[in-house]
């Protein structure tokens, strides 16, 4: 996947389309859209040689001011699928190991690794995944396709494809996913 096809599937999830007016829109009234734009730029200008030495440090500068200005502590090293939603500004803290297409995140939402025996676990999300406000994943766990992780639920443990999981621990309580959730799906 290339920048362009990244950031035209990231503003359809906001706008429902992908033109140019949309894009201009969206950046200057979505802070989730403007940041994910930088995030995005930074990923891919940082893979290649002749970008990483011209382009990416300038982009580095704008993700970093976007970073701690909407409070959004996002690696740009990160694998995130195209279609990012981020809602919301403050408080969103993602470092999974991998991040699936349609992600939807909101705020005060925490994708988080543990360290045991020295070893450092990461969560896989997979598509199509609403992570509610105040929601946290943690550890080295699995939450599967079409997943809802409701209001401050915390997640310890791995979640099948198509669950609705809430509380502290999480418990799942419906099969029902997380089609719902998940506005202008790519």
């Amino acid at each position: 996947m290339v920048i362009y096809d990244c950031i035209k599937k990231d503003l359809y999830r906001y706008a429902g389309k992908s033109d140019l007016k949309s894009f201009l829109f969206y950046y200057f009234k979505s802070e989730g859209f403007k940041f994910s734009v930088w995030l995005r730029l930074c990923y891919f200008l940082r893979l290649k040689k002749i970008t990483k030495y011209t382009i990416f440090p300038l982009c580095k500068i704008f993700y970093k001011h976007y970073k701690y200005k909407f409070g959004y502590d996002i690696s740009y090293s990160c694998e995130i699928g195209p279609g990012l939603l981020l809602f919301h500004i403050s408080g969103i803290v993602l470092s999974p190991k991998k991040i699936g297409k349609n992600a939807t995140i909101s705020q005060c939402t925490t994708v988080g690794m543990t360290i045991k025996d020295g070893i450092k676990n990461f969560p896989v999300i997979g598509d199509n995944v609403y992570l509610a406000p105040g929601s946290k994943v943690i550890g080295g766990i699995t939450i599967g396709n079409n997943v809802t992780v409701g209001a401050n639920c915390v997640v310890n443990s791995s979640i099948p494809n198509n669950a609705v999981a809430v509380g502290i621990p999480a418990r799942i309580i419906s099969y029902e996913g997380a089609s719902d959730y998940i506005n202008n799906p790519i």
